[in-house]
């Protein structure tokens, strides 16, 4: 996801979290996740107020807005998985994207369609009102279950999320 003005495409890199928890000293994938959001105070407060916001109707109705690449609204693809919506946005590895590509122009965060792993730029992330950096959370969480992007463009599917799940 970038930010406001930005754009991105399905096809970009991620980080691999087995390798980069174990670097971190972690035993996988769980344990990097772990250390970042203990690292970065305001990952950790994001992912809390992302499920918070997740447990309103009004916000989960954000799922049946948009469609998975596949076909079939992001609402009925979350049902298929047995999930919740909140329980969605607990699989997703948070890493940085510190010195990736993807960390550029404005860009906030990026993962690729369907994947639970999540690039976060921190610097621009850290600079986000709260609101704004739950939905950052919830859009990567989207990108989770299949939504692509342009079409929708990035800004489209935030501003969307933040008419759903924002204050």
């Amino acid at each position: 996801m970038r930010g406001v003005r930005g754009r991105g495409g399905p096809g970009r890199v991620l980080v691999s979290w087995s390798v980069a928890g174990c670097l971190l000293g972690g035993a996988g994938a769980h344990a990097g996740r772990l250390d970042l959001e203990d690292r970065v105070p305001d990952l950790k407060r994001a992912r809390l107020g992302a499920r918070e916001r997740l447990g309103w109707p009004e916000c989960q109705a954000v799922l049946a807005d948009f469609e998975s690449v596949n076909g079939g609204r992001l609402d009925l693809v979350l049902r298929s998985t047995g999930r919740t919506a909140q329980e969605q946005l607990e699989q997703l590895v948070l890493g940085s994207g510190l010195g990736r590509a993807g960390c550029g122009a404005g860009q906030l965060a990026f993962t690729r369609v369907g994947s639970s792993t999540v690039s976060i730029c921190l610097r621009p992330f850290t600079l986000l009102p709260a609101a704004e950096q739950d939905a950052v959370l919830i859009h990567e969480m989207l990108h989770s279950l299949g939504l692509g992007e342009n079409p929708p463009e990035s800004v489209a599917i935030t501003a969307q999320i933040m008419r759903r799940c924002g204050h």
